[in-house]
Parts: structure tokens; C-alpha cells; sequence
């Protein structure tokens, strides 16, 4: 432990010791507005005036923990118990010594945590959370012990904010040569911060749906769903018309063989047209390269076939390609070396009306 400066050491005892005597006398308030008896009163005015120092003591792991290795801790934290129990503080007074003392002690105990984390040779990050520690530590015991949400998480009373405003001027301070102004200068900021944020009412934001790295994705992704679309229908303009609409009459044609091959085998027309169209359906909702219902470009040459006008329709232009569902480059070169070959379109055909019928027996 390195030589501390008589002045320091006397600014860090006189916050100390205050503190214990107020967090005594609150904590024994709350055991009395809790119903406790004098052992509660005690019990609770010992943890709140003791537990943030005994927490910061124990991390630190440097000697006996001050409040058993000093007497006055306890004389103090006890003094402010009995002061609690003859002296019934209520009302508008109560409410303001509650918010108000716990503020200004949290103030005076983040700058003895970061004191005494520096005086040990701890780093800065370690020395901020011995001084917010230090400053909440207390309370939170209390108020677990108590059954109460602690007052830091629950009702957004700002309390840890000014903690680590107060024990970063005391680093500050510290790394300057100027540690006295600091550890003044540190509670009085903390403090100020507190009173701005109690009148003012802040308020930390509490949206259990704020997720920005869930959002980013979400946008990502609606990017991407944008950039994919915009780029199919790039591509369907690129695709020539003619190609499309020659991919529909091998379609159109294969279809034909079919209802004709079925009339052979003596079925009726009308029904094998029938039959023709509901499949036609069926496919174009799951392959949307050919449109059973918009029948707005049919050319001339598909409408010869007086057989399919009767109920199947045939889009030529293409614009029934559905943007989520479209046929990648592969798939269309595979499906332009089938449909060259009649044989194998009406394999084709075959092998599409089969898989309909088993779904649909």
C-alpha cells in the first residue's frame, strides 16, 4: 500500500464514518416502517451502513475488512439504529431523507471506494466499480434483505450514473496530483447529478424490445429480400420474350398431346380438358413460369388451339413470373433441354400430372 497523503486519508475517513452513521439511521427506518423488531432494526442498519464498504473491502482483498478491523463502523452503524428507534421519521420528511441521504451517501462512499481501490494499486476500471460498488453495495443488501427490488434497478433512481461520474474525477484527480480536489470535487458532482436527475425526473429507458442488433438484421435481411427482387426482375428483362413464350407453347403443346392421348383411350374431351386445367392450375401455382389464368397475352399461335381456349390459359409475356418463386439460370437451361426434346417434355408432363393426381387423388 503506498503512502497516502495525511490530508486524503482524513477527507477519507470523515466520508466514510458520515456515511455509516446516515445509511445506520435509514436502515433502521425501513426496519421500523417494515414492522421489525429492535434485532431487525440492528441487523438492517448494519448491512446498509456496512455493506457497500464490506464488499468493496472483500474484492479488494487487502487486510481485514475495516468495519470488523474498526471499532467505530459498528459504534456508528449501530448509533444510527438507535437513533431510528427514538425518532419515527414519516411523511414528506421520510421521503426526502430516503432519496436525498441515500444520494449523498452514495456520493461520498463512491469517492472513498475509488480512493481506497487507488491507494491498493488497482486499475481504472477496477477502481470504478469499487467506487459505484462501494456507493450501492449497501443499499442493494438492504433492500434484498428487506424483500424490496433494489432502488438502483427498479425505480430508475440515479444513483450508480453519478457513482461513476464521482469516482472518475477522483481518478482524474489522482492521475493530476490534485487527489484532495478530487475526492471534494467527485461527491459534490455525484450529488449534483442526483438532484438533476431526482427534480428533473430522468429516466434510464427500460424497452425490454430494444434490440439494435436484432433490428439491424431485420434490415438487413429486408435489404436483401429488396436487392434480390429487384435484381429477378432485372433478369426477367434481360430474359427475351420469345424465349418465354416458347418455353409456354412446348408447354401448351405437350399438354395437347396429352388431352388428345386420353381422348384416344376413350375418355371425354370436355373431362380430359377438364383434367388439363386443374393441373395446369395446380402446377403454375408451384412452377410459375406459365400462368393458368391471365390469358391478357395469348398470341395467335397458342390460340389455335381450340381445345386449351376452352380452359387454360397461357402467359406469353412473362410477367407472371412471381417475384419470390422464379426459375434461377440452371433451372431454366435444364428446362430449355427438356422442352426441345418432345419426348422428354411429355415425360414431363407425365411424371408432373402423377405427382398431382397423388396429391389429389
Amino acid at each position: 500500500m503506498d503512502q497516502v497523503d495525511p490530508l486524503i486519508s482524513a477527507i477519507y475517513r470523515w466520508f466514510d464514518v458520515s456515511g455509516v452513521l446516515l445509511m445506520g439511521i435509514i436502515g433502521g427506518t425501513i426496519a421500523r416502517h417494515r414492522g421489525y423488531d429492535i434485532i431487525g432494526f440492528f441487523f438492517i442498519a448494519m448491512l446498509s451502513a456496512l455493506g457497500g464498504g464490506m464488499l468493496r473491502d472483500v474484492l479488494i482483498n487487502e487486510g481485514t475488512v475495516a468495519a470488523m478491523s474498526q471499532p467505530e463502523y459498528l459504534i456508528l452503524a449501530f448509533t444510527g439504529a438507535v437513533i431510528a428507534r427514538f425518532t419515527y421519521f414519516k411523511g414528506r420528511a421520510w421521503s426526502v431523507l430516503e432519496s436525498h441521504g441515500d444520494a449523498f451517501v452514495s456520493a461520498l462512499w463512491a469517492a472513498t471506494g475509488a480512493s481506497k481501490a487507488l491507494t491498493y494499486g488497482l486499475p481504472v476500471l477496477p477502481a470504478i466499480m469499487m467506487g459505484v460498488f462501494t456507493a450501492t453495495g449497501g443499499g442493494m443488501i438492504r433492500d434484498v434483505v428487506t424483500g424490496r427490488e433494489p432502488s438502483v434497478f427498479g425505480n430508475n433512481q440515479p444513483t450508480v450514473i453519478p457513482a461513476v461520474a464521482c469516482s472518475i474525477i477522483v481518478l482524474i484527480g489522482h492521475a493530476t496530483g490534485h487527489m484532495a480536489i478530487g475526492m471534494v470535487l467527485g461527491p459534490m458532482v455525484s450529488f449534483g447529478l442526483f438532484l438533476l436527475g431526482y427534480y428533473g425526473n430522468w429516466r434510464i429507458s427500460t424497452n425490454s424490445e430494444f434490440a439494435p442488433v436484432n433490428q439491424t438484421a431485420a434490415h438487413l435481411a429486408e435489404l436483401a429480400r429488396k436487392a434480390e427482387r429487384r435484381s429477378r426482375n432485372i433478369a426477367r428483362e434481360l430474359e427475351p420474350t420469345r424465349v418465354r413464350s416458347w418455353r409456354h407453347r412446348q408447354m401448351e403443346k405437350a399438354l395437347q398431346r396429352r388431352i388428345e392421348s386420353e381422348v384416344k383411350r376413350g375418355k371425354g374431351r370436355k373431362e380430359a380438358v377438364h383434367e388439363a386445367d386443374a393441373f395446369l392450375q395446380e402446377f403454375t401455382s408451384q412452377f410459375e413460369a406459365i400462368d393458368a389464368e391471365d390469358k391478357q397475352d395469348v398470341t395467335e399461335e397458342a390460340s389455335t388451339s381450340e381445345s386449351l381456349l376452352d380452359g387454360i390459359g397461357v402467359d406469353l409475356s412473362g410477367d407472371s413470373y412471381d417475384e419470390d418463386q422464379h426459375l434461377d439460370q440452371s433451372a431454366s437451361k435444364m428446362l430449355d433441354m427438356i422442352l426441345q426434346d418432345d419426348k422428354l417434355t411429355d415425360e414431363l408432363i407425365e411424371r408432373l400430372v402423377k405427382q398431382y393426381e397423388a396429391r389429389n387423388p
